[in-house]
């Protein structure tokens, strides 16, 4: 039995607990994340479908915190009413908890099902690039009344560059499956691009931005649009949720949105930063972020992204000199590879990304 069937299995357990009324007629595999799996439980009455989700407590160690955090922002902007026009309902169990453990002792959670909803893996076009964008500069306007002191850090140092270096260093260091001498050369320049973009990062005062509540991995396949429409509507996986600077944010959008090549394209030609997206980016979020950025955090928005692709080709390359225990999925040197190129670029655009924020 496979491990997807098995989880369905217990899927089809669980769902009671989150809806007593009525039992699904089936659950079947929703989207394709890596980190936990996903289900979708469908009912006779479509109003009471489900995303149930069997959760990673080895990648979320504190699912308590991570669970208080999701129900502090979405009902926060249920509370609001403002921001992108739908938001996650989590569902409780019918004891009131938010989190329920199978036979086995995993931990599943629910949330409504949101229908009538697309989402996108790669970006087709500059229009949805720019939708995408507002939608997330309005969830962090929404957010900026939400005091991120109440919030719990699930994982600390999860945007910390320096400490991203760090591990690549140790990895390098310990070299475990032996694997360091082939990628030597990547080693070298992503720390030392590493050392540059961190440097950038400090002169124009970073450290010193307001901390907000963040979403910290703002891709566009994050984002639920509608069908009919094309809107987005939702903004989803809100495992990451935390306080943190508003730089991590737009950079990790225009990481995963200005370029069209996949994050591990083997071809570096390819990999090509496009600036008629980044525009279309940074007018999308500006407008929907509105007023509520510091003119610190507006000046140095173009930080973020260099920063976020350079930190997570360190974050590939180390866990490729680990063995790929975290990114188990997909060449995780080839995402280094292909990561630092685009790191390289953003950083050589770097007055042109500041231009098109001004």
């Amino acid at each position: 039995m496979s491990d997807v069937t098995s989880a369905a299995g217990q899927a089809l357990a669980v769902a009671p607990h989150f809806e007593a009324s009525a039992a699904p007629l089936r659950v079947e595999p929703l989207g394709r994340g890596h980190i936990h799996v996903t289900f979708h439980a469908i009912y006779a009455d479509s109003d009471r479908d489900l995303v149930l989700q069997q959760l990673n407590e080895h990648v979320f160690p504190d699912l308590e915190a991570v669970m208080g955090n999701i129900a502090a922002v979405t009902g926060h902007l249920r509370r609001r009413g403002g921001g992108v026009r739908g938001t996650l309902e989590l569902v409780a169990a019918t004891g009131g908890e938010l989190l329920v453990r199978d036979s086995m002792g995993a931990a599943w959670r629910a949330f409504r099902f949101v229908a009538g909803t697309r989402s996108y893996d790669a970006v087709p076009n500059d229009d949805v690039a720019r939708a995408a964008a507002h939608a997330f500069g309005s969830f962090a306007a929404a957010l900026a009344d939400l005091d991120p002191g109440g919030l719990a850090v699930p994982i600390p140092h999860f945007h910390d560059l320096s400490a991203r270096l760090g591990q690549l260093r140790e990895a390098a260091g310990t070299n475990s499956v032996g694997r360091l001498e082939e990628v030597t050369a990547e080693c070298d320049a992503i720390l030392g691009l590493g050392d540059t973009i961190g440097g950038a990062l400090a002169r124009g005062g970073a450290s010193r931005l307001p901390r907000r509540v963040v979403h910290n991995d703002c891709k566009v396949n994050n984002l639920l649009f509608d069908e009919a429409t094309g809107e987005p509507l939702c903004v989803v996986d809100l495992d990451t949720v935390m306080p943190g600077p508003v730089l991590v944010d737009f950079g990790e959008l225009v990481r995963t949105a200005a370029c069209d090549a996949a994050e591990g394209e083997l071809d570096l030609s390819r990999v090509v930063y496009s600036p008629s997206r980044f525009e279309a980016l940074a007018d999308g979020y500006l407008a929907g972020v509105g007023p509520v950025l510091t003119p610190s955090e507006r000046t140095l928005l173009w930080a973020g992204p260099p920063w976020m692709a350079l930190e997570n080709a360190a974050r590939f390359l180390a866990d490729h000199l680990g063995g790929d225990r975290y990114f188990r999925a997909g060449d995780n040197r080839a995402r280094a590879r292909a990561q630092l190129r685009l790191a390289e670029q953003l950083w050589e655009a770097r007055d042109a990304l500041r231009s098109a924020l001004r």
